[in-house]
């Protein structure tokens, strides 16, 4: 079984392999001591030759001082080629052999220095005798000790002989001395094989944390490659899909425009063909338009606007939406109002309801739906409530995942994309919303939104008025320039147009063809263009310049796959280029300095198309458009 050791790397070395490099991390530990054991070794080497000068052979003391020198001498060189080692661990027996030589050596020097300067008529110079011997014996307990084989060696031969002289004196003194020293040398023994069980075991500790630590390194290092690389993955993904917006919406343009020119035409047996085309192209705009948000709440592109709103003139605006929705079904649609104000995005904040409010009527078959509001502690949570078919606990989290349906959505034949949920968290995180639902399955679903409640404002704008969608607007006598490189949607796009009583003059591009067509022209009501026009005019510099050549300001629509705020930053940058460079233009191409064109993403449907143009031309009120350019009266 693959232990911890296995997962960080140790389990992949022998033991053979594992014992070399413990015992070399324990003679390293060794030979680190050398130079303090040296000096003690000398210091009392000398302490000994001082106190035996006048009373032992001095030939003898110098003998044995000169081998307490080369032993010494012996002891660094050994530690220094240790040092200098690059791998110990691959001759770690070696070096251990080494020491148990320097062990012998060092014990064999004061145990020749107990049994040959042994001076019974003198017990002062024995006192000092056995001081040096002990203190020097046991002082170096840790470094021979360090490693066992080394101690066994040393602390017999340099203690026994001792003990040996003053047991052959047979005299009582000497028996109680030397019992007493041999039960000091028997407990010093067993402590130093303690010592060195200890030490061998931390050095194992020592060695497997280092592997640890090491492993957990490549870990981390391992672990931000992965999220570099899961970020550059979405990054290319995100920067993907903003590279085909343009791609995606052209053709989804062009379809959706020539499908309202064949309901238009249609007659008989075509009339539901057509109309099931309508309806499945308008179900992949609106897969590709929740796929683009979704990539622009990814990259960041979506930023929230704040600004305190009225939550009952917001609940009166989605009332009137699903109302009718929810009746279709047999669905019971309430709200529950509470007079409450929020600091929100209002566009981002309809989205995230619209999104709860038509999942909760397109799942729920019997019951009805509520929308409420309620004031917590400082926050108001917003609550959409169904007596749908449930969540399961163990999907709660699954649910905001992008294409995931529930189990109980799968029975359901008009159920969307699982995308929807997936957008509604995104945003939430772009606004700072907490989000959080609860459900019992066979009972409903709540899903609720804490927004910071904010105080009521001292004055309170009007109501917005609405543009009822379902009527188009008739565009007779109308002069509309259209700019548009795609041949598909340029075509279509004029045929919709002037099937709506407008008179058109389209072109791909700004050209002279264009300029001899706008001088025949008496008046230009309206300019459509798109912002890509595949040449280096793009389309706002191309609308100004047919501002100037027309000679009076008309409103501007950029119906473009661009995003919205690129759009209008060129549109700023391009009025503020010419008015610097001459003033007394300003009249002609702007009714204000400040002014910005109406932004519609494509693909945008016929109906919002017309009611776009007719508030443009002041033939209906304004609609509402949310913070990129977009009409909220429909999605595309």
């Amino acid at each position: 079984m693959a232990g911890p050791l296995t997962r960080l790397g140790l389990g992949n070395e022998s033991p053979e392999q594992r014992h070399q490099k413990i015992t070399a991390g324990v003679m390293g530990s060794v030979y680190r001591q050398v130079p303090q054991s040296v000096l003690g070794s000398i210091f009392g080497g000398m302490a000994l030759v001082a106190a035996f000068w006048h009373t032992h052979d001095q030939n003898q003391l110098m003998i044995w001082f000169i081998g307490m020198l080369l032993e010494s001498l012996l002891r660094l060189r050994a530690a220094r080629a240790f040092r200098l080692d690059p791998d110990p661990a691959k001759r770690a027996e070696l070096w251990a052999v080494r020491w148990v030589r320097i062990a012998v050596a060092a014990g064999l020097l004061w145990g020749a220095a107990g049994s040959i300067f042994f001076a019974p008529s003198s017990p002062l110079l024995q006192l000092v005798l056995l001081a040096v011997i002990l203190g020097l014996t046991f002082g170096s307990l840790t470094l021979y000790a360090s490693y066992r084989r080394a101690l066994f060696f040393f602390l017999p031969l340099a203690v026994l002989p001792l003990i040996v002289r003053m047991v052959a004196q047979h005299d009582a003194a000497y028996y109680s001395a030397a019992i007493v020293l041999f039960a000091v040398f028997s407990f010093t023994l067993f402590f130093g094989r303690n010592f060195g069980e200890t030490m061998s075991e931390a050095v194992k500790k020592n060695y497997e944390n280092e592997v640890l630590v090491e492993q957990l390194l490549t870990e981390k290092r391992l672990a931000e490659e992965a999220r570099r690389a899961a970020e550059n993955a979405i990054r290319s993904k995100t920067q993907f899909f903003a590279a085909a917006s343009h791609d995606l919406r052209q053709p989804l343009q062009a379809i959706g425009i020539y499908c309202s020119l064949l309901r238009k035409r249609a007659q008989g047996p075509l009339e539901p063909l057509t109309k099931n085309l309508s309806t499945a192209v308008e179900s992949l705009s609106k897969l590709v338009e929740e796929l683009l948000e979704i990539s622009r709440l990814d990259s960041g592109a979506v930023q929230a606007t704040r600004q305190i709103i009225d939550l009952d003139e917001v609940f009166s605006t989605l009332r009137k939406e699903f109302v009718p929705i929810a009746a279709a079904k047999g669905l019971r649609f309430r709200e529950r109002r509470a007079g409450l104000f929020v600091e929100t995005d209002p566009m981002l904040m309809q989205r995230v309801l619209r999104n709860l409010l038509s999942n909760a009527v397109r799942y729920t078959t019997e019951g009805g739906v509520l929308l409420a509001a309620r004031r917590r502690s400082g926050r108001v949570s917003i609550e959409v409530w169904d007596t749908g078919p449930g969540i399961r606990r163990e999907e709660f989290d699954r649910i905001f995942e992008e294409f995931y349906r529930g189990e109980s959505s799968k029975t359901e034949s008009t159920g969307g994309y699982g995308l929807g949920l997936s957008i509604v968290r995104r945003i939430c995180s772009v606004l700072g919303h907490s989000l959080f639902v609860t459900s019992r399955p066979g009972s409903g679903t709540v899903f609720r939104v804490e927004i910071p409640l904010a105080a009521r404002p001292a004055r309170t704008r009007a109501k917005s008025a609405t543009t009822d969608t379902s009527t188009l607007s008739s565009l007779t006598d109308c002069s509309i320039v259209v700019l548009e490189d795609n041949a598909e949607i340029l075509t279509s796009l004029t045929r919709l147009l002037s099937s709506w009583g407008a008179r058109v003059l389209p072109a791909p591009r700004f050209d002279s063809v264009l300029l001899q067509r706008l001088a025949s022209e008496s008046k230009v009501d309206l300019i459509v263009a798109d912002h890509n026009l595949g040449g280096p005019i793009n389309g706002a510099e191309a609308v100004f310049r047919i501002l100037e050549v027309v000679g009076s300001p008309v409103p501007v629509i950029m119906l473009t796959a661009v995003q919205a705020p690129e759009v209008v930053g060129e549109f700023k940058r391009q009025l503020q280029v010419r008015i610097s460079a001459d003033p007394s233009i300003a009249p002609i191409i702007s009714r204000r300095r400040g002014e910005e064109p109406i932004v519609l993403q494509k693909p945008a449907n016929a109906v919002l198309l017309n009611s776009t143009i007719a508030q443009a031309l002041g033939l209906a009120p304004a609609v509402g458009t949310d913070g990129e350019g977009r009409a909220a009266a429909s999605t595309a």
